[in-house]
Order: C-alpha cells, then structure tokens, then sequence
C-alpha cells in the first residue's frame, strides 16, 4: 500500500494523533490557546471561525504540528502570531481531547443580552487570550452573549454587527467584577497609606475638612432629600446587566426622568413639555403642612398627617422627600402611578439617588441626563440668554455633571447637551416620540416582572 504523500513522514504510531486540514482566509482561525507545561492546548473555539466551522478542532485537543511547524514548547503569543501569519489550507497535528463531553454541550448555551456598564478596548488587555478574537466597546453598548461556558472569556457580539461570522471575546462579569474589586483594593490601600502618611506629618493640624453639603430643591422650592439613600452603594462595582427588548404598551407610557446638575436648564425643559397637557403631567405631591385657603386636596397637593408621612417614609413609598418650614414635601411612587394609569406621561425633575428606588419598581422610567456644554459654550448661552454668571459658578456646573455620570450614568437612557434649549427640547420630544413607537433595551428583571 503506497504511504499517504499528506502524511509526515515522522508521524508517531499512535492511533490517537489525527491529520485534520482548515481552510483559513485573512480572517482570525477563531480558537485560543493555553500552555500546560510545554504543550499547546487548544482553549476555546469562538463561534463563527473557520475553527468552528470545521468542526475538527475542541476545547482540549492537543497541537502537536502546524503546517509542519512543531508548537511544543512555544508560548502561547508565538503561537498566535505563528497562526495568524499562515492562510490557506493549515495542516494540524493533533491529539484529541479526552474530555468528549465539552463538544456535545457546544450549541447548548442560551443567548443572553446584556448593556456595558463600562468602557473596554482588548488592546489594553493583558490576560486576554487572544487579542484580535477581543471586542472592544463602550459603556452603553448592548452585547449578545451567546456563551458562557468559559468562567472568565464570553462570546459575544456587539449590537448591530450580528451579522458578522465570528464572535468575538468579552471579559465575564465574575471575570471583570474580579479583577475591578482588585483594582479599587489596590488603589484603597494607597489611598489610606497616603492619608496616614499626611497624618503623621501634621499631627498637630487637626482640623475639620468635611466639606458643607449642599441642599437640592425640587420644583416646588424645598430642599430635596432622596429617599433611601442608605442603600446605594457608592463603591459598587459596575460589569454588566442583563437587558430585555421592551415593546410599548399604549396603556404605561413610561416616565420621563431629567437628571442634571443645578442651573442646566432641567426646569425649562419640563416646562417645555407640560405645555401639551393632554400628554405630560406632574406627579402631585404629598405634603404633611395644613391646606391653605383655595387648595384642593388631590389637585394642588395629597395632604396628609406629619405622622402618616414619616410612617410613609419608612414604608419606602417616596420617590424622594424634602423638609421645609417643619413640614415634609414629596414624590411618591403611587402619585406617579395615577399619571401613567390616566395615559399620561409623567415628567420628573430628580435627584439621581432616586433613580435606584424607581428602577426597582414597576413604572420603568425613561432616565434622560441633561448635561453642560463646554465650559466656553455655556459661558455663551449665559451671555445670550441675558443672565449674570461667576466663572466659579459655571466650572461647579460641569464638575458637578461629570460626578453625577461617573457615578450614575449606567442609569441613563439618553445624554442630552443643553447648548441651546430650544434644540434640547426637540431633541427630547423626538426620543419621547420614539419610546412610544419602538422597542427598546430595558433591565430584564423589568421584563420578568411582567
């Protein structure tokens, strides 16, 4: 019988080693690679490569040969860079895995949506097994996962290019939740080391740098305490959250929720809105001080006793309360309610500490952050608009916005830039038009719920 002319020559007799041949274009092979000891294991095989399209490489088959190339004892970066240099038909060497069971389980992964909650570019990547299967994206960005059975790499792809072949890679979130909750140790200890050092030096300056709270005012002119707020955690330690598409309902127009720093506009804007008063309303207020003459219950304020607002308080039924002249003001949940169920949308002015406890309820808001401009445009629309400003004033606008989105912009549905308020409030009304004719990614426990 003539030998086979593929066959290496020095091909041990073993009845284990196979000869498998891949097609590869100038698209990656889609398959990772580890180490153990001198050999070359084959990682994962990403979906859509021409690895997984063979359907003749796994997870555990050992590479012996490459094209004649011998990989033993080659580190895992020499054999990406050997891999992704070769096209054609790759010849390999292999020992196949023992472990039959992986490949049987390969399309058995359910699709999981999920929103970035953080910024991520494989580039800057040390512990990514490949850095070209890496996909890069940004916080906000929706990714559909399609497996999960590595515990720190996912598959994935990134919203609006599923129509790609190949999956790329994604840090997990046990991964990432990981390697971040490290990080801020690390940074934690520097900090604390830093601050004792700064105390053994003027341990005879004692002296008081806690710095004056300022007050928040809701529209009604009071000072605003959101409710709840022993409950955000502001360490908290951002990865992903699973989202589900959403379809309109025309009986729960969902609330319209404007975030913003002071002196942005925020109020206008709501003004703006209110106007179509067959389409948006306010939520009525509770407020525990007596009725004056004219007022109506129910229509100007629900006016209620100081001791049933303090046991409403601790019931967690306020969106956010406020004291002023030794009587309570707040937003409650139901008041907010009977807006949606009258088919109104309801437009708020909040804190965004009030945000966790009207996510956690049924009324699905739409969170729209209102943001500065440029320090030199706003100082533009000041002048335009006829208003006297400190420069100090407009720096603490955009310090106070940058905070806000650092720490709670993975609450936000849209970012909207006030440069001018007339095109702010198009802008707005256009995604309000948008919310109510298409579908849109929401938390999927909002979609559980249901």
């Amino acid at each position: 019988m003539a030998p086979d002319p593929q066959q290496p020559a020095d091909l041990p007799e073993e009845s284990n080693i196979k000869i498998i041949k891949i097609e590869k274009t100038n698209e990656p092979l889609g398959a990772t690679v580890r180490n153990e000891g001198d050999s070359v294991i084959i990682g994962r095989v990403v979906r859509g490569g021409a690895a997984d399209k063979s359907g003749l490489l796994h997870e555990g088959d050992e590479v012996l040969e490459v094209n004649g190339v011998e990989m033993r004892g080659k580190s895992v970066n020499e054999v990406c860079d050997l891999l992704s240099a070769m096209t054609g038909t790759l010849t390999f060497l292999i020992v196949p895995s023992l472990d039959q069971t992986a490949h049987l389980q390969h399309h058995k992964d359910t699709l999981m949506h999920m929103i970035a909650n953080f910024d991520y570019d494989p580039e800057d990547d040390l512990y990514i097994p490949c850095r070209e299967l890496g996909i890069s994206f940004q916080k906000g960005d929706i990714l559909h996962v399609i497996c999960q059975e590595d515990p720190n790499w996912w598959q994935a792809y990134r919203e609006g290019e599923e129509d790609q072949t190949l999956a790329g890679l994604i840090p997990s979130k046990s991964f990432q939740h990981q390697r971040e909750a490290m990080k801020q140790s690390i940074t934690g200890d520097k900090l604390s080391r830093e601050k004792s050092k700064k105390a053994g030096t003027f341990l005879c300056a004692k002296k008081n740098t806690k710095k004056k709270k300022k007050k928040s005012y809701g529209d009604s002119g009071y000072p605003i305490y959101a409710a709840h707020t022993d409950d955000f955690d502001g360490d908290e330690i951002l990865t992903y959250e699973e989202v589900a598409l959403y379809y309109p309902r025309a009986n729960h127009k969902r609330p319209i929720v404007l975030i913003g720093p002071p002196n942005i506009g925020r109020h206008e804007l709501r003004q703006r809105l209110m106007e179509d008063s067959d389409r948006f309303a306010a939520a009525i207020p509770h407020t525990s001080r007596a009725r004056k003459d004219g007022e109506v219950d129910g229509q100007d304020y629900h006016f209620i006793t100081r001791a049933q607002f303090e046991a409403d308080i601790l019931a967690r039924k306020f969106v956010e309360h406020g004291e002023y002249e030794r009587a309570y003001y707040g937003t409650s949940l139901e008041a907010i309610r009977s807006v949606v169920n009258a088919g109104r949308i309801c437009v708020l002015n909040l804190h965004p500490q009030s945000l966790r406890i009207l996510r956690n309820s049924d009324l699905k808001p739409y969170v729209v952050f209102v943001a500065p401009p440029s320090l030199e445009k706003l100082r533009q629309k000041k002048i335009r608009s006829g208003e006297t400003y400190k420069e100090e004033e407009l720096k603490e606008i955009i310090e106070k916005a940058r905070e806000m989105e650092d720490k709670y912009g993975h609450y936000f549905d849209m970012i909207i830039n006030n440069n001018d308020t007339e095109r702010a409030y198009h802008q707005l009304l256009n995604e309000i038009n948008l919310l109510e004719r298409e579908p849109q990614w929401v938390p999927a426990a909002w979609i559980k719920s249901t």
